[in-house]
């Protein structure tokens, strides 16, 4: 509560003095699962990476008025004169809830948007690994399942993640609302006008594996993008946002034209494969009373708050 009120007051300031008025440009936001009920599946989904129908319209519809929104398609990191400065919206891991929720809004209010998508999982019933960790963890009776999901993701390689997950039965139980997306609602995603990138292949933390995994993961992915849906599928998202020299090198050399990271820090050799996002959430732009705060999502959109948030890796 002290954090949710700290927040609120440090945006009201922003506010006043004027300090949230320049926001960056581009202004790339990145979200995950889009849900109509909270925490319906709090014994399976990591938290933290919902955000509610109502809530994410909330988000859109600011955006839409402080921003001209666009697809990545069409953009470049290139600044441009122009009335208002550029958003781009999109989505990771490739939950068929993207489908079923968001698209619809977007359609509706015409805006484009981009989907990042683990490509082993397009159409089977699997989850992604860390909503399969943290329920394997969660059924352990891991007292911190949480955090001790997020260690052994940024610590482990994929092929452990999966032997702690096997060891506790739960790499086939996860519920219906946590599958994928089908290549059937990505050509329709597609036929609209949004922007299918690659989330590599199967989720894992490309940091913690080798040189050859790493290019399996970035250009296999690519490659089964192009082939299955005719698309160029030059955009691609580091799972879990880190990356490294060697992984950077992969994806340049898989073709990519643009890659996207949470890290504050650039490559010097190709700034356009680490283009930060800012992740947000159901309640990451709330105020003290629980109610959507355009002044907290102005400040964010100011980075005004996380200007001195450590990189996760030290590339």
């Amino acid at each position: 509560m002290l954090r949710s009120i700290a927040k609120d007051a440090a945006a009201q300031l922003a506010a006043w003095t004027g300090l949230d008025a320049v926001a960056h440009d581009p202004y790339i936001i990145g979200y995950h699962r889009v849900v109509e009920r909270l925490d319906a599946y709090r014994k399976f989904a990591l938290p933290s990476m919902e955000i509610s129908v109502a809530m994410l319209e909330k988000h859109l519809d600011w955006l839409g008025t402080n921003f001209e929104v666009v697809s990545l398609d069409d953009f470049s990191i290139a600044r441009r004169p122009r009335s208002k400065p550029r958003a781009v919206v999109t989505f990771d891991d490739g939950y068929a809830d993207a489908f079923h929720n968001a698209f619809p809004m977007l359609k509706r209010k015409g805006i484009p948007a981009a989907f990042f998508v683990v490509t082993d999982l397009i159409g089977t019933d699997d989850a992604p690994i860390h909503d399969r960790l943290y329920a394997a963890l969660f059924k352990a009776g891991r007292e911190n399942a949480f955090s001790e999901t997020q260690d052994l993701l940024r610590n482990q390689q994929h092929s452990e993640l999966l032997r702690i997950i096997e060891s506790t039965e739960m790499s086939r139980q996860m519920p219906s609302a946590l599958h994928p997306l089908t290549w059937e609602m990505l050509r329709k995603m597609r036929d609209a006008g949004m922007t299918i990138g690659s989330h590599s292949k199967t989720h894992a933390f490309l940091t913690n594996e080798t040189p050859q995994r790493v290019r399996n993961e970035v250009h296999g992915s690519r490659e089964v993008l192009q082939q299955r849906l005719g698309i160029k599928a030059d955009c691609f998202a580091y799972p879990g946002g880190d990356f490294n020299a060697t992984v950077i090198d992969a994806v340049h050399a898989a073709g990519y034209r643009l890659a996207f990271t949470v890290c504050r820090h650039r490559d010097a050799r190709y700034p356009t494969l680490t283009i930060q996002r800012r992740g947000l959430w159901e309640r990451s732009c709330i105020d003290r009373f629980g109610r959507f705060s355009p002044q907290i999502m102005s400040a964010h959109a100011a980075a005004i708050f996380g200007r001195t948030a450590d990189c996760p890796d030290s590339h």
